[in-house]
């Protein structure tokens, strides 16, 4: 516990590289552990890769927010965060499910499913034709990298990280402009 409150005030007063990637050796398993503990594998909608990336994230924060003063351990202090990420993440999900871009036509197109066929094609390029009315240039931007880039779905923190953008942020540009698609289509 003492090794860990030195490396917290070398993080928080030295931004201390070292030290952080030593937190985040010490601490990456309880992280992953309240992950996959709240986080289940079949969870349809939750990106639990995105989530287990956010670890060194996540751990330096942790350590620039440390109080020793509330009489907790670090490692306590980290397994109560990433659980409450997950419940967050979770609930989130059951308020606000992740629209697809199928939900723009009726037909049965699964959200994971590759995008080659002709008849396919052609939907996409009408959204993309209904894109170009709406005055936000990063959905158009979003929506090219996700659905017309590659055969398949790009991921979210692919496009977050060309984008600049926080994957929680795609996702809302991205389901915010879905339902403005769907007043032209």
């Amino acid at each position: 516990m003492e090794e860990d409150l030195y490396l917290i005030n070398k993080v928080k007063d030295d931004n201390d590289t070292d030290s952080i990637n030593e937190l985040i050796e010490r601490h990456s398993g309880i992280y992953i552990d309240m992950v996959n503990k709240y986080i289940p594998d079949a969870m349809e909608g939750l990106h639990k890769e995105d989530i287990m990336q956010d670890r060194s994230f996540c751990i330096y924060d942790a350590a620039l927010n440390f109080d020793q003063k509330k009489n907790t351990k670090f490692s306590t202090y980290i397994g109560n965060l990433a659980r409450w990420k997950c419940l967050n993440i979770y609930n989130k999900n059951i308020k606000f499910p992740q629209s697809c871009i199928s939900d723009v036509f009726d037909e049965r197109i699964s959200c994971s499913s590759e995008i080659n066929n002709i008849e396919k094609r052609e939907n996409i390029e009408n959204i993309f034709k209904a894109l170009n009315k709406i005055p936000d240039k990063r959905a158009r931007k979003i929506f090219k990298m996700r659905y017309k880039d590659s055969e398949k779905l790009t991921p979210w923190r692919k496009i977050a990280k060309k984008l600049d953008l926080s994957i929680q942020g795609c996702i809302n540009i991205h389901n915010k402009n879905l339902t403005e698609i769907k007043k032209y289509v």
